[in-house]
């Protein structure tokens, strides 16, 4: 009778065990695929309509972000192409100017950030949309605000991202 006991124990803690490996497993796949698609929506959302040429991304790898923006019908005239970039750890910038093509890259740690917020704004031809703040802090350091446009009206669909951002945020703490 405790043989067969033991046996019993044994087998639920094994089918405990196996059971929170699964839900880990799970929740770790559905985390990279949220992040894979919030990128995804927030690429889509910086698309400016009335600047078809650009090429934005929002990329979430980790607690790593990254932030792209390219324009190859820029109003840049160069004599020289310039190149200039500022890197520290895992988080910097670059600006690439040539004839005709603007290029900025800005890279930063969700670890690093200590805040988000968004405000409405509207441009010169009075289109509105919204602005997601992204306030960076590293520790004995100046904090930089990065300013991501999200071209929607919606402000049910920024307070989404914003809070999907801050549990990508929590989870990098």
């Amino acid at each position: 009778m405790k043989k067969n006991l033991l046996i019993w124990v044994l087998l639920l803690l094994v089918g405990t065990a196996q059971a929170q490996v699964t839900t880990n497993v799970a929740k770790n796949v559905s985390g990279n695929v949220d992040k894979q698609a919030l990128s995804k929506q927030i690429t889509q959302l910086m698309r400016n309509p009335k600047k078809p040429h650009q090429d934005l991304q929002f990329a979430l790898s980790g607690c790593h972000a990254q932030q792209i923006i390219r324009d190859n019908k820029a109003d840049v005239e160069m004599s020289q192409p310039v190149s200039v970039s500022y890197s520290k750890g895992d988080s910097g910038w670059g600006v690439k100017l040539k004839d005709g093509v603007f290029e900025m890259k800005l890279d930063f740690e969700w670890a690093d950030v200590t805040g988000l917020s968004y405000e409405a704004e509207t441009d010169d031809d009075n289109q509105k949309y919204y602005e997601l703040k992204i306030k960076r802090q590293k520790k004995g350091g100046d904090s930089i605000t990065f300013d991501l446009p999200l071209y929607t009206t919606n402000e049910t669909v920024v307070k989404n991202v914003m809070q999907r951002l801050e549990k990508v945020r929590q989870s990098c703490k």
